[in-house]
């Protein structure tokens, strides 16, 4: 399955075939129609991700052998090596992101249900990021199904176009 969008970095078209256009970035296929719409209305961005359905655990070392009980008790949790002071764990990846940075800081009045809106100051400048977790578990804590985060996925998406049809352009 094909999960990445062309858009051409003057026009903002998402383009089809990469090979045509040598003026281009790639872009998650699910928002890449949000990409190209914002930075065709000003709002250039820098980085973005849709939010992907992926089974992954992180690895954590040395962690304070004080928390060794607490950590067994977490079905997200595999205790991987218990040592005398410390031990390792794998710790399951129970969320995606699906974010927009932007090049530089906008005020929006707005944003889409379950966006929030971020600052990023620890650069030389700052930046907005506007993004939204999904997560991998419903309420009861059971694990959702792949469908069932990919469809909440596009509809987040499509969501941010809504909202991204909305905004007046830039000046």
């Amino acid at each position: 399955m094909d999960k990445n969008s062309i858009i051409d970095k003057t026009t903002f078209e998402v383009c089809t075939h990469a090979e045509d256009h040598p003026n281009v970035f790639v872009c998650d296929k699910a928002i890449a129609p949000v990409v190209a719409l914002l930075n065709k209305k000003g709002y250039k961005t820098f980085s973005s991700c849709s939010g992907h359905y992926r089974i992954e655990f992180y690895e954590y070392l040395d962690e304070d052998i004080i928390n060794l009980e607490k950590y067994k008790n977490n079905k997200r949790i595999i205790i991987k090596k218990v040592k005398d002071n410390s031990f390792d764990y794998w710790k399951e990846v129970d969320k995606t992101l699906l974010y927009i940075l932007f090049r530089e800081k906008y005020d929006f009045d707005n944003l889409p249900y379950g966006f929030t809106l971020n600052i990023n100051n620890g650069l030389d400048f700052p930046r907005t990021c506007i993004e939204c977790e999904i997560s991998y578990y419903n309420e009861s804590n059971e694990h959702k199904s792949m469908n069932d985060v990919l469809n909440e996925i596009d509809n987040k998406c499509k969501l941010l176009k809504e909202w991204v049809d909305n905004l007046p352009n830039q000046k």
